[in-house]
C-alpha cells in the first residue's frame, strides 16, 4: 500500500512539474494546445538578446542609436492565421510608476483601442508589465499583447505580439508566448 501512495505522489509531482506555465501564460489562461517549431536562434544586431524562431519564418533585424530589435512572422500562413512578434532592447530608463501606467492607457485610448487586460508581474526576477488590447488596424480586427521588462537602470525590453482576425486568438497569442519564453538577455 505504501508503494502505491509513493508511486501516486511521484507521478503527480512529475506531471505537474512538467506542465509549469510561464507567468504570462498563467495570466492569460493559456492551455498548451498548438505547438510551433522553433529551430533557429535569432540574435539582435547589438547581440544584447536572442529568441528562438523558425527557419521558415521571415525575420528582420533593426537597430539605431536607441534600440536593437528582432521582428519575425510566419509568412507561410495568412496573416489571420499567424502572429507577428517583435522584441527590442531600448536604451533608457523605465520606471513602472503611476505616470507610466497613465501614459500607456492614454495612448491606448487615443488610438481608440480597448484594454482587455493589464497587469504587473515578474519576468525572471525583473519587474515587468503587460497590456492586452483589441482594436482595428487598417479596418481589420486585431489584438496586441505588449510586454515591458525593466532590464536595468539604462535599458529595457519591449516585446509585442500582434494577432489579426477573429479566429483562434487565444491559441495564437499563447503560441507566440512560447516564442517570448525563449527570450535570453545576454
Amino acid at each position: 500500500m505504501r508503494f502505491f501512495y509513493l508511486s501516486l505522489f511521484v507521478s503527480c509531482f512529475f506531471i505537474t512539474s512538467c506542465q509549469k506555465k510561464s507567468p504570462l501564460e498563467q495570466l492569460l489562461s493559456c492551455e498548451k494546445t498548438g505547438t510551433i517549431t522553433l529551430d533557429k536562434l535569432s540574435t539582435d544586431f547589438n547581440k544584447s538578446f536572442s529568441i528562438e524562431t523558425s527557419k521558415h519564418w521571415k525575420t528582420n533585424l533593426y537597430y539605431d542609436d536607441f534600440q536593437s530589435s528582432i521582428m519575425t512572422a510566419d509568412t507561410t500562413q495568412a496573416l489571420t492565421k499567424a502572429f507577428i512578434f517583435e522584441a527590442a532592447m531600448y536604451s533608457g530608463a523605465l520606471e513602472f510608476t503611476a505616470d507610466f501606467n497613465a501614459n500607456i492607457l492614454a495612448n491606448i485610448d487615443k488610438k481608440e483601442q480597448t484594454v482587455l487586460q493589464e497587469n504587473y508581474f515578474k519576468w525572471q526576477e525583473k519587474p515587468a508589465y503587460y497590456s492586452l488590447i483589441k482594436g482595428l488596424k487598417n479596418k481589420h480586427p486585431y489584438q496586441e499583447l505588449t510586454i515591458y521588462i525593466n532590464n536595468s537602470e539604462t535599458a529595457y525590453i519591449k516585446a509585442q505580439i500582434q494577432v489579426y482576425g477573429s479566429e483562434n486568438i487565444q491559441e495564437r497569442l499563447c503560441n507566440a508566448l512560447s516564442l517570448f519564453d525563449t527570450l535570453k538577455i545576454k
